[in-house]
């Protein structure tokens, strides 16, 4: 079943919030309004009426940054279980970071990829390919060959480019209209430990430096990849300001916590870059109001349970956040006054879109990709309630507010909340 009638729900679109009807016809979206209403009524085949009266609607959710761990660490998350996830959390398109084993570094591996995604995934899943080859930071890839064949983002994340490197890569991306996520990191200011204190914020803005120079010299397009401090907000809201093609994300985490609210198990805390202070976190949000930070990133890195009992030598860095982002976010940023909604909803759909050459927009004609929101739901995390097979989240125990219960892809049902088993369909989309 891929045609719906959502009546009576407050939706998100053209930047704004409206009481209105939507009809998806064919997987599509055919109507708002009370043309949706006439065309339901006229309709020859059969349609879902779903009662959105308290809820919002709006564009599924898009995110740039989430590590699928398939191929190679299926122990930690599989195309499967990580975008259930998705679909949980109210996404309908991901962005697949390519530091898998073996990473995504060719064509061939792009289409062995494309397959698994094409048998497994319950959400769109758009792979991002490595900059060098093996993500060894020496060889750069064949990048003109991989945007023939559809991929737009490029990143070795979890190893940033090299110095020696950068300014060709982003020379040969610049005319192909690829762009390039930085993994922000200089590894020479780092100290051995797992926290701030060991990875300090010079870490990530003095890289950041850096690639702002060089997409100035090559106009290259330019994503900051999960910022953390306040220089680099600054830095990035002064390259708009010069006109460079310059976009930036921020996750859930290093919006609402801080590292004074790391707690034990203390692996659920552990990411890079690290939780910093409460001025980073102040700052990062004035980015995300004002527009300097472009979209919301989850960040999506699962540990599978390996670090329930804490931190330990090697311990991984990474935290999951696909289904808690959207109410992490509403309680404690837009409940508490420092974000609105409408700001929230856009960071999370036509910001990551815009990235991207899409829309994220409800229109006439547009896929129907649909979260419904449920802002009055309340519920704790639970590790065991999961889809992702990563527990490592600090969120787990909290009681949070504003929660997905209906994602469509295409019009097709991918998450019902209150079902026994709602990721029943795999249906095409």
């Amino acid at each position: 079943m891929n045609n719906w009638y959502l009546h009576d729900g407050l939706v998100f679109r053209g930047g704004r919030l409206k009481k209105e009807d939507i009809l998806i016809l064919h997987g599509r979206i055919a109507a708002f309004g009370s043309e949706a209403a006439t065309m339901r009524r006229q309709s020859s085949v059969p349609v879902k009426d779903y009662d959105a009266g308290s809820y919002v609607v709006s564009h599924g959710f898009i995110d740039l940054h989430v590590h699928l761990r398939e191929p190679g660490f299926e122990s930690k998350e599989t195309i499967e279980s990580g975008t259930k996830a998705a679909a949980a959390g109210g996404f309908t398109t991901v962005y697949a970071m390519p530091n898998t084993e073996p990473p995504l570094d060719s064509v061939e591996r792009l289409f062995e990829l494309r397959e698994r995604i094409k048998q497994s995934a319950f959400v769109r899943v758009e792979p991002i390919a490595a900059v060098t080859k093996n993500r060894a930071g020496r060889e750069i890839n064949d990048l003109a060959h991989l945007v023939r064949h559809g991929v737009s983002l490029f990143s070795d994340d979890g190893d940033p480019v090299e110095s020696d490197i950068i300014k060709n890569v982003m020379e040969e991306l610049a005319p192909l209209n690829g762009v390039l996520i930085n993994h922000l990191e200089e590894k020479s200011l780092l100290r051995s430990g797992l926290f701030c204190d060991s990875i300090p914020p010079e870490s990530e803005y003095l890289m950041l430096e850096r690639d702002l120079k060089l997409v100035a010299q090559t106009n290259c397009r330019y994503h900051a990849a999960h910022l953390s401090c306040a220089k680099s907000v600054e830095l990035i809201g002064k390259a708009k300001q010069e006109g460079l093609p310059v976009t930036a994300e921020v996750t859930p985490h290093h919006l609402t916590l801080t590292k004074d609210d790391i707690a034990f198990p203390e692996g659920n805390y552990q990411m890079k870059p690290p939780l910093r202070t409460e001025t980073d976190r102040l700052a990062l949000i004035e980015g995300l109001r004002t527009g300097v930070i472009d979209a919301v990133a989850t960040d999506h890195a699962p540990h599978g349970r390996e670090k329930d009992g804490g931190i330990y030598s090697n311990s991984p860095f990474g935290v999951t956040g696909l289904e808690t982002a959207f109410p992490v976010l509403y309680s404690n940023l837009v409940l508490t006054g420092q974000l609105e909604l409408e700001r929230l909803l856009a960071a999370l759909t036509t910001g990551p879109a815009k990235l991207v050459g899409q829309s994220g927009e409800l229109k006439v004609g547009e896929a129907g990709d649909i979260v419904v929101l449920d802002l009055e739901c309340r519920r704790t995390v639970e590790a065991d309630s999961f889809y992702s097979k990563g527990t490592n989240s600090p969120y787990i125990g909290q009681k949070l507010q504003g929660w997905p219960v209906l994602t469509l892809v295409n019009g097709v049902e991918k998450y019902s909340a209150g079902r026994p088993d709602p990721m029943h369909s795999k249906e095409a989309y």
